[in-house]
C-alpha cells in the first residue's frame, strides 16, 4: 500500500514539474502588436491623433492607458501614471483595417 502511494506521489510530482515553464517565457508577446519607445518623457506627440478612450489597469490603479487614433486607423496606447505624474516608456502601436 505504501509503495503504491509513494509511486503515485512520484508520478504526480513528475507531471507537475513537466508542466511548469519559466515566467519570462510565458510573458513573451506572441501577437502582431508592436511596442515602440516613447518619443518624449513629458508630452504626447500630436501625430498620435485624437484621444478616443481611457482605460484603467485594475491591478495597478495608478496607471491608465490613453488611447489615440490617427485618421489612417493607426492606434497608439500611451501609459500614464497619475500618482507619479509620468508617462510610460513603451507605447503600444497597431493599425486598424
Amino acid at each position: 500500500m505504501r509503495r503504491s502511494i509513494l509511486t503515485l506521489i512520484v508520478v504526480v510530482l513528475c507531471l507537475t514539474g513537466a508542466s511548469c515553464r519559466k515566467l519570462a517565457e510565458a510573458q513573451k508577446p506572441t501577437g502582431p502588436l508592436t511596442f515602440e519607445s516613447a518619443k518624449f518623457t513629458d508630452a504626447i506627440p500630436q501625430e498620435y491623433g485624437t484621444l478616443v478612450g481611457v482605460t484603467q489597469n485594475p491591478e495597478r490603479v495608478e496607471w491608465v492607458m490613453l488611447w489615440f487614433q490617427k485618421p489612417d486607423g493607426t492606434v497608439y496606447a500611451v501609459p500614464v501614471n497619475g500618482r507619479d505624474g509620468k508617462f510610460g516608456e513603451r507605447i503600444l502601436k497597431f493599425t486598424r483595417k
